[in-house]
């Protein structure tokens, strides 16, 4: 192995533990959420701090392997990935930051154990986000449809639990409060659906060099 593929290697390492770090904060403020747990809660809010370091490490580490190899092809579609993704994969820790906020303002266990849905809209970003990952560092383009077909069923869960939250503002106004943040939530993991897609809309340009962003699938 030559000394541009062990910078290769290293880049991956550090994305990989990125990855890791982030799909454990959006894991633990659901937990934290589901059992109202403060103090895990306050773990997840410390960790973003992690999460924004290694951004900047591997910023910094693609952008000191651009200026020394000057790559082509497909080591240089890998880097600029790269400095995409870290940018999804930090704001998807912000993301998971709030939503652990949200602990310390109602105790929403309650009303999320009611909601049959939120179980599925939880699950359903986090594996979205795993399988992106795992498409991007092993170069499997044919997961890419997938992901996108399960942002579209997030988006009709968000669509249904809206109204349901809304339904239950309109029979019960002392429960506002509780139902707003629940409905920032939800948005929230919308959003974090929507980082993981953007996570597999690069794989086919990392493998292939083919721009998806946009396209619809056939």
């Amino acid at each position: 192995m030559d000394i541009m593929d062990l910078d290769i290697q290293n880049i991956k390492e550090n994305f990989s533990a990125m990855s890791v770090l982030v799909a454990n904060m959006y894991m633990d403020a659901l937990r934290s959420l589901a059992v109202h747990d403060e103090e895990l809660a306050q773990k997840v809010i410390a960790r973003d701090l992690e999460a924004d370091r290694l951004e900047l490490d591997l910023d910094e580490l693609c952008l000191r392997f651009l200026a020394r190899y000057s790559p082509k092809a497909a080591e240089l579609r890998f880097v600029v990935a790269i400095l995409r993704l870290i940018v999804e994969l930090e704001r998807i820790g912000d993301h998971s930051k709030v939503m652990a906020r949200q602990v310390s303002r109602f105790h929403l266990a309650p009303m999320l154990k009611a909601l049959p849905e939120f179980q599925e809209i939880s699950i359903l970003p986090y594996q979205m986000l795993n399988e992106a990952i795992d498409a991007f560092l092993s170069g499997d383009a044919e997961k890419y449809p997938v992901i996108i077909r399960t942002d579209e069923t997030v988006g009709a869960l968000q669509k249904s639990l809206n109204e349901s939250l809304v339904a239950l503002i309109k029979k019960d106004t002392s429960r506002v409060g509780p139902a707003i943040s629940v409905i920032n939530i939800i948005r929230r993991l919308e959003r974090i659906a929507d980082h993981a897609k953007n996570i597999a809309e690069m794989v086919p340009y990392v493998t292939v060099g083919e721009v998806v962003k946009g396209k619809a699938l056939k």
